[in-house]
């Protein structure tokens, strides 16, 4: 098991004005993943108004082929695939967080 330095745990009282450390670094986390969900949710929604469609429909679509392969469209289809598994990877260690708290 991995131990943290008492400077650490020292700051991590102080910032978050909790004794129980466990429930101070749940909360560090929870609020980490919630900011990362929120960046995530921005990207998608930015790429789904950009292109006027969900990314499932893009996808299923062929959009990429039908845009003809240009860079801008196979770099958004990665972008916009990395923030879908983001989401979801997000969404569920935040469920995992929640029951730490």
């Amino acid at each position: 098991m991995m131990s943290v330095s008492k400077e650490m745990v020292n700051i991590t009282r102080k910032l978050l004005s909790e004794e129980n450390i466990e429930k101070g670094m749940a909360k560090l986390l929870y609020n980490e993943t919630r900011r990362k969900l929120i960046e995530y949710e921005l990207r998608d929604r930015n790429l789904a108004r950009k292109y006027g469609m969900r990314f499932e429909e893009f996808r299923e679509k062929k959009m990429i082929e039908k845009l003809g392969y240009t860079w801008e469209v196979e770099k958004d289809y990665q972008n916009w695939e990395i923030a879908r598994d983001g989401i979801e990877t997000m969404e569920e260690m935040i469920d995992k967080v929640r029951d730490i708290l």
